[in-house]
């Protein structure tokens, strides 16, 4: 029953977010970046979490380019088809480096075994998603890696997610199972429109 609704709110919102022009990404994006930059836990993290951005999500490359210039420690995600882990990258040189997914989007090799892997001490972790609701439920894309992840994490880890506008829905209007982890805090563009 609950698969089943989300599903169908993945069927509802996929189409809305690929309906948004370029512009609107980019107006939201620059919102919801400056909310982070100057948020108390971002500025007081020494190692991030963040996801490399497709299309549909809010852009994060400034974000990753921030953390460098002030020194954070920057891991993303690199995914095989029933896990991911958090690795380290070191620049954007480094970034803009690693090959392309079949989701259109750069990660580390699964063969690059030199580089570090993030234990369970990550400051603050910066997540993707399709839908959330401002009391910090998340629909993601179904796969349940950020929740077998974010289960794995310290009690102190911070968690937030960057959100469109038109991906929030009401307060419990996302279907939860137990095993789904909300977030600490979501961060959309409040002043569009």
């Amino acid at each position: 029953m609950v698969n089943a609704a989300k599903q169908l709110l993945r069927q509802q919102i996929r189409p809305i977010l690929k309906l948004m022009s370029n512009e609107e990404r980019i107006y939201q994006s620059n919102i919801v970046n400056n909310a982070l930059l100057c948020h108390p836990k971002y500025i007081s993290s020494r190692s991030i979490s963040i996801y490399v951005h497709m299309n549909t999500e809010i852009s994060t490359r400034a974000i990753i380019q921030h953390a460098f210039q002030v020194n954070k420690h920057v891991f993303i995600p690199r995914y095989d088809s029933k896990t991911m882990d958090m690795v380290r990258v070191y620049s954007l040189n480094d970034l803009d480096s690693l090959p392309i997914t079949k989701w259109n989007i750069q990660q580390p090799s699964l063969d690059d075994t030199n580089r570090e892997i993030a234990t369970n001490d990550i400051d603050l972790v910066i997540v993707p998603g399709l839908a959330f609701s401002l009391n910090g439920s998340r629909l993601g894309h179904g796969k349940g890696f950020y929740d077998r992840y974010l289960s794995t994490l310290n009690k102190h880890t911070y968690t937030i997610g960057l959100a469109f506008c038109q991906q929030i829905i009401e307060n419990n209007g996302i279907p939860m199972h137990p095993k789904d982890i909300p977030l600490n805090e979501i961060l959309v563009a409040k002043e569009m429109k």
